[in-house]
């Protein structure tokens, strides 16, 4: 009986002390899961590390991958596959992300993202030119950022002029990223991208006037028989500065122009009342009847890549867009050299952020990860150059800091999206000269009085797409030499006016007025 009732005292011990164990082992581990939810929760502040801020995940429990989806202008470039595999191998492992494309030629692609997002198809961002914003507004088919980028967006406002995020804004709140970051900002599109080598070949002057620039389309038509000297449904643009200070004011629907006075003020016009688009469109109308633009210009889509097909000596430009090209350049037409060329006017303003952005869709499930995604870009030299040039080795090699392509099944990604000079390399045939006119592409140019101003569609949207489409039936032609823009003109001014022209440059007016009396 002794015995029995000590073997019942050493039992009832054994089980006291596993249950107290149990207890310790059970909290160790309750403290455990608790630091490891806390050390994965992303700072609200910053997005610039890769792995705390991107959704990181313990080894029990692998972070949910999501896919972002969007369009990209132009063909799907040869051999992107095995590259955009690589590229979403890492965005899993960094910040749990898939990057998942579909492609519109260029002549379709702004009614194609507008009609995808419309239609509430899955799509998580886009690509367009800062110009749009104001329209996107109206069509409500992109969304704020400010939430996002406030908890992922460190990455992009480190790399990004901190004063073109204003041109973003729509009543106060971020409306798209300044994409274009620190490139070259002034009158970037009225530029072109042209054969170098070919000037070279015939001993010509830089085409840095309209006379230099006729100078080398009357080469190229004498000596390249098989050759168009430029291809360009908007040639009167590239030059338009040259003959005047008018320009165009974004989000108004190409309706209305503005120039800026010697006192700083602006004023507004009706775009047929430009001098500057009036001159030049007479130009390019002597260009096209000299044989100088092709007859069927407006049945060609993308006219970079008959650039790049060696079928044509000069295309539009914008900065940094021979650095962009060449590696396809060379291994289209080898030898042949890119460049670009700037037309300025008398003077020269930054009053935009250079062009390009990049949007958030209405109907974008997934904002946090849309914006890591861009801040992942933004986030090393590493990540950049595996999204713009490839894998290392297979794709590309890095010569003196330039990149040389290995072969010609993959040559670019559409690095133009996030084109920034704290991480751009130049390709292998790019001059120290290119890279220096780069550099002091801005210089000399003044602040806009517009820097900042950012037309706000929503008393005249239905006007504005009026006038929108109107242009969009008539530019090609006027711009591209193809009518006498005498015969035409007429035709137009109506048509615009019925539009609803004269409605959205008075709204305009209210706006410009308010936002420089607030300056």
């Amino acid at each position: 009986m002794a015995k029995s009732k000590a073997s019942m005292r050493w039992l009832t011990l054994a089980i006291a002390i596993l249950m107290v164990m149990g207890l310790l082992i059970g909290c160790s581990k309750g403290n455990n899961e608790s630091a490891g939810n806390e050390a994965s929760a992303p700072p609200a502040s910053s997005a610039s590390s890769k792995e705390t801020t991107a959704g990181s995940s313990t080894p029990e429990q692998p972070q949910e991958i999501v896919t972002i989806k969007s369009i990209y202008p132009g063909d799907k470039p040869k051999g992107l596959d095995p590259v955009l595999a690589k590229i979403n191998e890492k965005l899993a492992a960094d910040i749990g992300v898939k990057l998942e494309l579909s492609w519109a030629p260029w002549d379709q692609y702004n009614n194609k993202i507008v009609l995808s997002v419309a239609a509430g198809e899955d799509v998580d961002f886009i690509w367009s030119g800062s110009s749009s914003l104001s329209q996107f507004a109206a069509q409500k088919i992109i969304a704020p950022l400010d939430e996002a980028m406030a908890k992922y967006g460190k990455p992009i406002y480190d790399n990004i002029d901190g004063k073109l995020f204003d041109t973003m804004k729509l009543d106060g709140k971020l409306m798209g990223i300044p994409s274009t970051g620190n490139s070259p900002l002034a009158d970037v599109y009225h530029s072109i991208l042209y054969r170098e080598d070919l000037r070279l070949k015939y001993n010509l002057p830089r085409p840095d006037s309209v006379d230099n620039l006729e100078a080398y389309l009357k080469a190229i038509k004498t000596n390249e028989k098989e050759m168009d000297p430029i291809t360009s449904n908007s040639a009167a643009y590239i030059i338009m500065k040259k003959f005047g200070p008018e320009d165009f004011l974004g989000g108004t629907g190409s309706s209305v122009g503005y120039k800026i006075n010697d006192d700083r003020s602006v004023t507004l016009m009706p775009v047929q009342e430009m001098t500057s688009l009036n001159e030049a469109n007479k130009k390019a109308r002597e260009w096209f009847q000299a044989g100088y633009i092709p007859k069927d210009i407006l049945n060609i889509g993308d006219v970079t890549s008959r650039l790049l097909a060696g079928a044509t000596a000069m295309t539009n430009g914008a900065a940094l867009t021979a650095s962009e090209q060449q590696g396809t350049m060379s291994a289209n037409v080898p030898g042949a050299i890119l460049d670009n060329q700037p037309f300025f006017g008398d003077k020269k303003y930054i009053a935009s952020n250079g062009g390009n952005a990049l949007f958030l869709t209405s109907v974008s499930k997934h904002a946090d990860k849309v914006v890591q995604f861009w801040s992942w870009v933004f986030s090393s030299q590493e990540n950049f150059d595996l999204y713009n040039y490839g894998i290392e080795g297979v794709n590309y090699e890095l010569k003196d800091n330039r990149v040389a392509f290995l072969d010609d099944g993959y040559t670019a990604f559409p690095g133009w999206m996030f084109k920034n000079m704290n991480f751009l390399r130049f390709p292998a045939g790019i001059s120290d000269e290119y890279i220096d006119s780069m550099k002091k592409w801005d210089e000399g140019a003044e602040i806009s009085p517009l820097m900042g101003f950012t037309f706000n569609p929503e008393n005249v949207k239905t006007e504005l797409a009026q006038v929108n489409s109107v242009w969009n039936a008539y530019s090609k032609t006027l711009e591209s030499g193809i009518v006498d823009p005498q015969q035409i003109m007429p035709e137009f001014i109506d048509k615009m006016k019925a539009a609803g022209q004269d409605k959205i440059l008075q709204d305009a007016q209210k706006q410009i007025d308010a936002f420089l009396a607030a300056k």
